[in-house]
């Protein structure tokens, strides 16, 4: 676990859910070329692997949205990339 994550546990929300994508796939307006060819690397492994390594900045919006919506599974939920997409599908 992070530092921030133990933070935010820390304050005692009756609720709180962390997500933990893997690399998010988005367009930048700002040039990060290094950033840009890892993100074309991993948007060609996507289509064979989706949930292994990158995931769409839509899917993760999805999924926060999933989870304010839905009743939590405890006080604390952390949800990995997989569980991410998972609840992101649109």
């Amino acid at each position: 676990q992070g530092e921030v994550e133990n933070l935010v546990q820390a304050v005692g929300f009756d609720r709180c859910t962390i997500l933990r994508p893997a690399v998010l796939l988005c367009k930048r307006q700002e040039s990060r070329p290094m950033e840009w060819i890892t993100q074309q690397f991993l948007g060609a492994v996507a289509r064979v692997c989706p949930t292994a390594y990158s995931v769409p900045v839509e899917t993760v919006a999805r999924a926060m949205v999933a989870c304010v919506l839905q009743p939590g599974k405890g006080k604390v939920e952390v949800l990995e990339n997989r569980a991410i997409h998972e609840l992101g599908k649109a």
